[in-house]
């Protein structure tokens, strides 16, 4: 269960950090290329120090390869969206829009690879289909009083409430949702395709060394251009983010060493989801309409069923 903590409150840092970086306005492309940084050294110095044996390497081709650079872009601009969502919807709504992403990966095994989902993780899928709807929904403001142009000097009017959904947010929601799925079936095609042959944790490592290299490839460019490098500021939170995201998967994977699988996973998400909206609402008094928070509820349970 300590793995299993560790695993959340990483998760719910990298949040924290996303959140507290988007209001200093730091470059968000130099934070996110040190984080991709920071995660590899440190997966590299424990490898060396605790002498772990792999069970395998990685027999790279051109599948391999491609796969990889893949991954390395989705993982680059999924963490680009996830920290844009937060400053936008909020870091309650982004995270659990992030978490039901799962469901993504559930139907590319369904359609690509021929697994049919049991019933209850049908009904998890579709769950998370209204969830997703309701965790899209933005509080409309309150009818503002205004003298209607027909009305007579004096008198009020109360103008219509605008529409409760924002497009904007809802898309910049729907593209997280969609980029933290695609992330999700890149490892399942890289478990279905090469899985056998290759170690996973050198697998992760090239794609968050490709990662890197797309942040950099920007990041000198930006430089050359323009004359502005990252901030030691920035840096510094490059950092402590790569620390923590690289935690995230590190101490998940421990997680699932002593714990059943169908545990670890929804037990994750939905506690990631809790404390997650449970800062945004104390620390950084972010509100939620009664819909965010059904489908804060609908999503849970679609995680517990999509996990069964």
């Amino acid at each position: 269960m300590l793995f299993l903590a560790l695993a959340v409150a990483c998760s719910v840092t990298i949040g924290v950090i996303f959140k507290y970086t988007g209001r200093r306005d730091l470059d968000r492309t130099a934070l996110l290329t040190v984080n991709y940084a920071a995660a590899v050294g440190v997966a590299v110095v424990l490898l060396a120090l605790e002498g772990r044996s792999v069970q395998s390497g990685l027999a790279l081709s051109g599948g391999l390869v491609a796969l990889g650079i893949g991954t390395g872009a989705l993982l680059i601009a999924g963490f680009f969206v996830l920290s844009w969502a937060t400053d936008v919807a909020g870091m309650s709504l982004a995270i659990g829009v992030m978490r039901v992403s799962v469901v993504i990966p559930f139907l590319a095994s369904w359609l690509v690879w021929g697994e049919v989902p049991t019933v209850a993780q049908g009904m998890g899928m579709g769950l998370a289909a209204v969830a997703f709807a309701l965790l899209a929904h933005k509080r409309a403001p309150e009818p503002v009083a205004a003298r209607a142009p027909s009305a007579p000097q004096g008198a009020a009017a109360v103008l219509p409430r605008p529409p409760a959904i924002d497009w904007y947010t809802a898309g910049v929601l729907a593209l997280t949702f969609c980029l933290g799925g695609a992330v999700d079936v890149s490892m399942k095609a890289f478990e279905e395709g090469f899985g056998a042959a290759n170690s996973q944790v050198l697998f992760l490592l090239l794609a968050f060394g490709v990662a890197f290299l797309i942040g950099a490839a920007v990041v000198v460019r930006q430089g050359v251009r323009q004359g502005e490098w990252p901030a030691g500021q920035t840096v510094a939170w490059g950092v402590l983010l790569g620390i923590a995201n690289y935690g995230s998967l590190e101490f998940l994977l421990r997680a699932i060493e002593a714990l059943p699988g169908p545990f670890v996973f929804p037990a994750n998400n939905i506690a990631i989801m809790a404390l997650a909206a449970l800062i945004g609402v104390t620390v950084w008094e972010e509100r939620l309409s009664r819909p965010n928070q059904v489908g804060l509820g609908l999503a849970s349970v679609a995680l517990v069923l999509l996990g069964l």
